[in-house]
């Protein structure tokens, strides 16, 4: 079976969970005997491939002429949609206005694009009931959960502790931007007097400066992108690990650091609850008493290692490919 995984342009130079999504879901297909190539030319010769599987269905503009291409060579069509309604995110911040506008306006071409798909690989159940209730007509489905790394199961604290010196702190990873929401988080952690570590790329200037202001006096430290060895520290050497965005399908950091034994700190808003059931803490982005208590009875709580056996069982990449493989079969009609 030979395969065209396709996604937006810049999944490479603003990585996010997509672009990690693509990059796995092409390594593990290819330890399936899946010939899986990548490529975002919305004009490529697509007669060597069984199928197109795109993925984001958020960016629509930049994933219709990938579309198109598929749909013009009467190709085989699968979608991981990576879908949630962000209206709310939308109607709180500031500075989404023309994001708001555009997001309306955009609507129509996420609906005709669905209309052409074969099968659709939601990540959830509570993500396909999203998708049910804001599109009329939808395309058959398979669940598909996002995946980690086994490696993180193996993670030490030694490398960030000795290079950093920290030790026991809320730690928090993903791109500075509003839609995570780590300006929330830093005020919280600032009142409960909790140390923070923050690492990712900077995504929003502006918001960067927020965030560099409420920090202010407080311990709260960023870094950059890190390698992955130092990650893996990172999060063996945190106590609890926050994701307070506004929303997350359930967002792979939390996959990650329950993997090295964080306690977990997400957002109500997405698919969490899904994965994680009662054994993570979750939080409402919108409130700072929410977050804060969150991140309190976390804090205190006992090493938990049920998350962690729960995450390895369930949701590392080599189940994301099988179950991914036996979409493509579904399509093409394969055993």
């Amino acid at each position: 079976m030979k395969v065209l995984l396709q996604n937006r342009n810049s999944y490479l130079n603003s990585i996010a969970g997509d672009g990690i999504q693509i990059l796995k879901t092409q390594e593990y297909l290819r330890k399936l005997q899946v010939e899986a190539e990548i490529t975002s030319d919305p004009e490529a010769d697509l007669a060597k491939y069984d199928l197109v599987h795109l993925f984001n269905l958020m960016p629509v503009e930049e994933i219709w002429p990938l579309f198109h291409n598929a749909f013009r060579q009467k190709k085989k069509i699968v979608l991981s949609p990576i879908f949630w309604n962000p209206n709310e995110f939308l109607s709180q911040s500031d500075g989404t206005a023309g994001l708001k506008s555009w997001w309306e306006t955009s609507m129509e071409l996420r609906q005709k694009l669905l209309l052409g798909v074969d099968l659709m690989l939601p990540n959830s159940l509570l993500e396909l009931a999203v998708l049910k209730k804001h599109f009329q007509r939808l395309p058959a489905a398979q669940i598909v959960v996002n995946g980690v790394d086994r490696l993180f199961c193996h993670a030490k604290p030694d490398q960030f502790r000795r290079k950093y010196h920290g030790r026991d702190f809320i730690l928090s990873v993903g791109r500075i931007c509003r839609r995570k929401n780590q300006l929330a988080l830093i005020k919280a952690a600032r009142a409960l007097k909790l140390p923070l570590v923050l690492i990712g790329p900077l995504n929003d200037g502006l918001y960067y400066q927020e965030c560099r202001r409420a920090s202010a006096g407080a311990d709260v430290k960023f870094f950059d992108c890190l390698s992955q060895p130092e990650l893996s520290s990172a999060y063996a050497a945190a106590r609890v690990h926050a994701l307070v965005s506004w929303y997350d399908t359930p967002g792979l950091v939390s996959l990650e650091a329950a993997l090295a034994c964080c306690a977990i700190v997400t957002t109500i808003r997405g698919s969490a609850k899904e994965y994680f059931g009662n054994l993570a803490y979750y939080c409402n982005p919108n409130s700072s008493e929410s977050i804060q208590r969150a991140l309190r009875n976390a804090w205190v709580a006992p090493e938990n290692l049920q998350l962690k056996t729960q995450v390895f069982k369930n949701y590392i990449w080599e189940k994301t490919a099988e179950q991914t493989l036996r979409g493509y079969r579904t399509v093409l009609s394969v055993p």
